[in-house]
């Protein structure tokens, strides 16, 4: 199915609260700054402080590629040193937190004729970075839109109180699947007794926000799920199963979903299926059986992990001058080397970060 910018605008004022405006780029999504920052960073959508290379933080608040070790790539860390964090990057682009924003989808056929009309806009419009561009390419299968129902499935699971993830780690002999829920109750429930997140379930990335928005409040959340879900996205084309199995082999996750805009019914009676109603709404068919597992991996050892995975993110609240204070305090000597930065964070209580970021 391929997802055009009439359906677009159905899926967002069947699914959310938004307002759907008129801008002078066209008709808009009026998002916060910090829903858009989540919505960027999950579908690759660019603010328009460049026409021909709008800015998109997809990408750039990445660890690790691998489960079950902790060997940074290039993202939120540079060779053990803070670089891509939120609060960095707010130091250098201040519109990225500030004021609300204006996503715009745009379907084109060419990169020449959406370069050619984001120019012909960009010069004629105050603030344009406050627009940020959904690309809608007609020429693909899907239009490009996977990353659209990576981010429809996060917001959907994190209602229900997951931690949930898109493009998630796992290892490079399985891929990285697109989605993942987290029913991390006693993690969940530690964050929320700080009094950061409090309310709702969230994608890892917000972990990583506190510090921008500080958010903080007393309320608390009821984290009852302790499940683990994954889940493939598709819109060109329905075939997933292959991809969805390798992740249920594993054992790490209890249950897995197929996400597809226009499926009726899952491949297989053990995969559930995440697909909008004839009315846009994001309609959910649970599993009916488990899946019979192969190759178990340590699901033990996969929740160790991403408690400590969760720790990393939250890291990302602190500059690099007031970390390299914060192990000082702790350790009682400089932190001089990557190694150095995740032996501490693995043997940091998650309440001692959270009431250190208190202090910021």
């Amino acid at each position: 199915m391929e997802i055009y910018k009439k359906d677009y605008f159905k899926i967002f004022k069947a699914n959310f609260n938004y307002e759907i405006v008129d801008t002078n780029l066209g008709k808009a999504i009026k998002m916060p700054a910090r829903d858009a920052f989540i919505y960027s960073s999950i579908t690759g959508a660019g603010y328009l402080e460049n026409p021909i290379y709008p800015f998109t933080p997809k990408g750039l608040l990445k660890l690790f590629y691998n489960a079950f070790n902790y060997k940074f790539v290039s993202g939120i860390f540079d060779n053990g040193v803070l670089k891509n964090t939120p609060y960095i990057l707010s130091q250098a682009k201040s519109y990225l937190f500030d004021g609300d924003k204006y996503v715009v989808p745009v379907e084109f056929d060419s990169e020449r004729d959406l370069s050619s009309f984001l120019e012909e806009k960009f010069s004629k419009i105050e603030n344009p970075e406050q627009y940020i561009i959904q690309r809608i390419e007609t020429s693909k299968q899907g239009n490009g839109m996977e990353p659209l129902m990576e981010y429809l499935a996060a917001e959907y699971f994190k209602n229900l109180g997951f931690i949930v993830e898109n493009q998630v780690p796992l290892a490079h002999s399985l891929g990285s699947p697109d989605f993942a829920g987290y029913g991390l109750v006693n993690t969940i429930q530690k964050i929320h007794k700080s009094g950061f997140l409090s309310g709702r379930g969230f994608h890892v990335i917000e972990l990583a926000l506190i510090r921008n928005f500080k958010d903080f409040n007393g309320d608390m959340f009821e984290a009852k799920d302790s499940e683990l879900l994954v889940g493939e996205a598709k819109t060109g084309t329905s075939q997933m199963s292959k991809q969805l199995k390798k992740y249920l082999e594993t054992s790490l996750f209890d249950k897995g979903f197929e996400i597809h805009p226009s499926k009726t019914s899952p491949s297989e009676n053990y995969f559930g299926l995440v697909t909008f109603n004839e009315d846009f709404k994001i309609t959910i068919i649970p599993p009916q059986d488990s899946y019979v597992l192969k190759n178990p991996l340590s699901k033990e050892d996969y929740i160790q992990w991403l408690e400590n995975y969760i720790k990393f993110y939250l890291i990302a609240n602190f500059t690099n001058d007031e970390l390299k204070e914060f192990y000082l305090s702790i350790k009682r000597s400089p932190l001089d080397k990557e190694s150095d930065l995740v032996d501490f964070v693995l043997s940091t209580d998650i309440e001692e970060i959270l009431g250190k970021i208190k202090q910021l």
